[in-house]
């Protein structure tokens, strides 16, 4: 299982319409990506005018051959001649599960969620928060952030795994890098729990073991995708 995580950094001001550039690809006419998508995000905090899409595939050659084999089609060309101009930057990184079955509830270690499913959560799209963080080290800190959970056992702690979608580390592009997704309902459930983990003995304790290691910190809130085909995970309406 390979995870995609990837960002288009669009120019200032370009959100609402990459959005509406969606109808010029019709339904299907991005359906072996779409097939794969955990997830599409505006971002609400930090970089602006950006949007973060995850994709959940088999492997690299399931990754290359769905993503490839759609820049050639013919019928696609005139969506990416509209929304081609609105990207400014293009990033991307490939992630795998956490190894710890605590820290992977949707994919990893035998759980393997995909649109097809149909929706994993039971709100909307709408008012939902995503929470993005990603920890930074040093050699060496990625292995240590997953025994630190284990000898902290943050499994075991409902303020630790509230909300929690999944836990990866990179395997290409910047490495040494841990990323935890966590979805709330509403701004107002994500300032909650962010309180109860301010206080909270055990995650205080692993954030201090992790601290030697550490070279960043950075968190950031993501807006679900306005369009039911690009956030799959929330329920319609």
């Amino acid at each position: 299982m390979l995870i995609e995580h990837r960002a288009y950094t669009l120019h200032l001001g370009a959100e609402a319409r990459f959005w509406e550039a969606q109808k010029e690809r019709g339904p299907d006419g991005l359906r072996p990506i779409l097939d794969r998508l955990i997830g599409s995000f505006a971002t609400r905090s930090g970089a602006h005018d950006q949007i973060v899409s995850l994709y959940r595939y088999d492997g690299f050659d399931d990754w290359q051959s769905r993503l490839m084999g759609l820049y050639g089609q013919s019928r696609l060309q005139p969506y990416f001649r509209v929304v081609r101009p609105l990207i400014a930057r293009q990033d991307n990184c490939l992630l795998a599960p956490a190894p710890l079955p605590g820290l992977t509830p949707h994919w990893g270690n035998g759980r393997d969620w995909l649109p097809v499913d149909g929706p994993l959560l039971r709100q909307p799209a709408q008012g939902s928060v995503v929470e993005e963080t990603v920890l930074r080290f040093a050699a060496g800190g990625v292995p240590a952030c997953w025994e630190a959970w284990r000898q902290h056992a943050l499994g075991d702690e409902p303020a630790a795994v509230d909300g929690l979608l999944g836990a990866f580390n990179t395997v290409v592009g910047p490495l040494n890098q841990v990323l935890l997704l966590r979805q709330f309902a509403s701004g107002a459930a994500l300032e909650a729990h962010r309180e109860r983990l301010r206080g909270h003995p055990a995650w205080l304790s692993f954030l201090r073991t992790l601290a030697p290691l550490a070279v960043a910190s950075e968190v950031r809130l993501l807006q679900p995708a306005p369009l039911p085909d690009m956030s799959p995970l929330y329920a319609s309406g």
